[in-house]
């Protein structure tokens, strides 16, 4: 299956609009795409689809109508570092660059926080036909695709898998994917042959890769017109 891109090679402008369950095609390697938040307390795990051109910092790149307990959590290796959100605003800001997945809680659990629309704007790292290697190092990271497609991270090859994010392939036997399903995880992990389940994500959205064996790998991806 190939995966669609939210992109056409057309004046250098911006003509469309994406949803976190929907693709619309935008223009010359810039576009945007919104990602509903849900509210009171909820986690979303995310990842920003484009270079913002601003240092992607998390207080560029989040909606500033994020309330007060609203928290950014970033991966270490070994767990999270977290920024909560004061009455006067953030006390401090990460950089998010395109491929880095993160955690956002909007507002506090209980709190009755409204769910927000995130739009996050700018332009694709690479070219179109052009690629960008992602580093698969041993051990568990949290990420995103650099490039904003939609579909299919597991084997290329194997039944339902993505020809432009194959992320299966590299991987050896009991790595693991994981997609963040509101309350959980949805775990795909590889067998000696393939994966036992898919492992699907919208633009926008972060995942965890376990490469639980080694050795470190890379992942190639390449911007399609």
């Amino acid at each position: 299956m190939r995966t669609k891109i939210l992109l056409t090679a057309a004046a250098a402008m911006v003509a469309g609009l994406v949803s976190s369950n929907a693709q619309v095609y935008s223009a010359n390697v810039v576009g945007y795409a919104n990602v509903v938040l849900p509210g009171n307390g909820a986690f979303i795990l995310l990842a920003n689809p484009f270079d913002d051109g601003n240092g992607n910092q998390s207080t560029n790149l989040l909606n500033s109508a994020l309330p007060k307990k609203s928290q950014v959590l970033t991966w270490n290796g070994s767990g999270f570092n977290l920024i909560q959100k004061t009455a006067s605003g953030w006390p401090s800001s990460v950089a998010l660059p395109p491929g880095t997945g993160f955690f956002v809680e909007n507002g506090a659990v209980g709190s009755g926080a409204p769910a927000v629309t995130n739009t996050f704007v700018g332009s694709v790292i690479v070219n179109i036909n052009a690629s960008i290697t992602n580093q698969e190092p041993l051990g568990t990271t949290l990420q995103g695709s650099p490039i904003p497609y939609a579909g299919n991270l597991a084997i290329s090859g194997q039944a339902g898998g993505d020809t432009n994010m194959d992320y299966g392939t590299p991987l050896t036997k009991k790595s693991q994917i994981l997609t963040w399903n509101g309350s959980g995880y949805n775990i795909a992990q590889k067998t000696a042959t393939s994966w036992g389940a898919t492992a699907s994500i919208v633009v926008g959205q972060g995942f965890f890769i376990n490469n639980a064996n080694g050795p470190a790998t890379n992942q190639v991806e390449t911007l399609n017109p």
